[in-house]
């Protein structure tokens, strides 16, 4: 759980006790650019962590970006969904413990200079909120938002699905 909190608290931690943000907002300008995830908007099963970190990022960042409106400072939260690089191996179970293993997910993700090359496009033409995924997780982003008991019951069936890749993970 310390690592949760530790993720959830590091943006907040960083723009209030630096002088990041009262510089920008003495100065009335600036752009704050927080890269958040898919899952900051739609929870998925057996990335808990990972999940609450994003949500709360996304949430701290939508509250900031009205708190600072009047002072011309930007806000661009970039959600994007999987992008190829050692994320699941890294990523921490529900439990606490290490993963270990590459995702076929995240291994067939956009690539890094996509994403990148995305981002510049959405800062440059300045959006507030990129959501850089398949349009499969628009539809279940909207649908977490107009039916969430719907979302509920299939992520629900994800996660039995993926129970045992998981949680009884062969050492």
């Amino acid at each position: 759980m310390e690592t949760c909190r530790q993720d959830t608290m590091s943006p907040a931690r960083t723009l209030y006790n630096t002088t990041i943000l009262p510089l920008m907002l003495k100065r009335k300008t600036g752009h704050i650019v927080a890269v958040s995830s898919v899952q900051g908007k739609l929870a998925i099963p057996y990335r808990s962590c990972y999940t609450a970190s994003k949500h709360a990022l996304q949430g701290f960042f939508d509250s900031l970006r009205a708190e600072v409106a009047e002072s011309k400072v930007k806000v661009t939260v970039i959600s994007p969904g999987y992008i190829a690089t050692n994320l699941s191996v890294n990523a921490v179970t529900g439990d606490g413990s290490m993963y270990g293993e590459m995702d076929e997910t995240t291994s067939g993700g956009m690539s890094p200079e996509y994403v990148a090359d995305s981002i510049v496009g959405c800062l440059t033409n300045g959006s507030e909120e990129l959501v850089l995924a398949p349009v499969l997780h628009h539809v279940a982003i909207l649908l977490r938002t107009l039916s969430p008991p719907l979302v509920t019951h299939i992520m629900k069936r994800r996660a039995a699905t993926q129970r045992n890749a998981y949680v009884h993970k062969k050492d």
